[in-house]
């Protein structure tokens, strides 16, 4: 039975560098599910009720006072600020949806990273075991009908092992991306949904 340090050893160059992007992948992972929490704790429901109460910008921010401090709480309370200056409805439009693109810009750090990842290990994988299969053959062209089958064959397995690794690192990092991507789509949508109501409703 194989252990660990003897796929590293098998895989050579290649399952190592394999390795370092899997932890780096997963470090990426972890880290997105903790930074996305700006557009995913958001209640919304509950500010909207707030919404509801308030007939004033004044009184909608009174209320949000009320709530416990996080960025969610800063963002908002600087988008009522802006709708609370004393300029024209199209430059706080502007500014507003400026404010918005910031923090998805801002929620979108690390997933291009995160996508190279997944694109690029599958192809890493490949290449160890395309480099595998030529150390292979080259051993069968040497020896001619002397060479053991055994030999060759544990030189396929160890070609192929780079490329079973590939697909292990690129396969959580591109259903991680996927999500990550999307929830931060829709939730971006949602909140410019609920700032439309703001607006229209204290306008």
């Amino acid at each position: 039975m194989e252990n660990f340090y003897d796929y590293i050893e098998k895989g050579g160059i290649i399952f190592s560098i394999l390795l370092v992007l899997s932890a780096v992948g997963l470090t990426l992972i972890t880290y997105k599910f903790i930074e996305i929490n700006f557009f995913n704790d958001f209640d919304l429901q509950s500010f909207e009720e707030d919404l509801s109460k308030s007939n004033t910008l004044n009184d909608f921010k009174r209320l949000i006072d009320l709530r416990p401090s996080s960025e969610r709480k800063i963002f908002l309370i600087e988008t009522i600020n802006i709708m609370e200056k004393n300029s024209s409805k199209t430059w706080k439009d502007q500014e507003i949806e400026t404010l918005i693109h910031k923090k998805y810009l801002k929620s979108q750090r690390f997933l291009p990273s995160l996508e190279i990842i997944a694109q690029v290990s599958p192809l890493i994988g490949l290449l160890g075991t395309v480099i595998g299969m030529i150390d292979s053959f080259n051993e069968l062209e040497l020896g001619g009908s002397l060479v053991d089958p055994s030999i060759l064959a544990g030189g396929i397995w160890t070609a192929l092992l780079t490329t079973a690794m590939g697909l292990i690192v690129a396969i959580p990092a591109l259903i991680s991306h996927y999500f990550f991507d999307k929830k931060l789509t829709n939730s971006t949508q949602s909140f410019s949904v609920f700032l439309t109501k703001l607006m229209n409703r204290t306008n």
